[in-house]
């Protein structure tokens, strides 16, 4: 699974997540502020190729997070973004 890119950085209610996979699988999604306090995990599953996600971040606070992307139990990637 690779994760290609989140769009917008500068986040107001919603963000989107492009994901690739080569085959079925569950994408955690662990949003932390910059503290390193958990704000927010989100589930779902992933079906093969290329898909968007849609992430709700209307309820997070203002400020920088980080989210944490991992496919199962295998970290892949680190993006970090801004809640406007």
């Amino acid at each position: 699974m690779y994760i290609q890119s989140l769009q917008p950085i500068l986040v107001e209610h919603s963000s989107y997540l492009t994901v690739q996979s080569d085959k079925n699988a569950r994408l955690v999604l662990k949003v932390l502020d910059v503290e390193g306090r958990m704000a927010k995990t989100m589930v779902t599953s992933i079906t093969e190729g290329i898909q968007q996600l849609v992430l709700n971040m209307s309820d997070l606070g203002t400020g920088c997070y980080i989210i944490n992307a991992f496919a199962e139990d295998v970290f892949i990637k680190s993006i970090r973004f801004e809640k406007q």
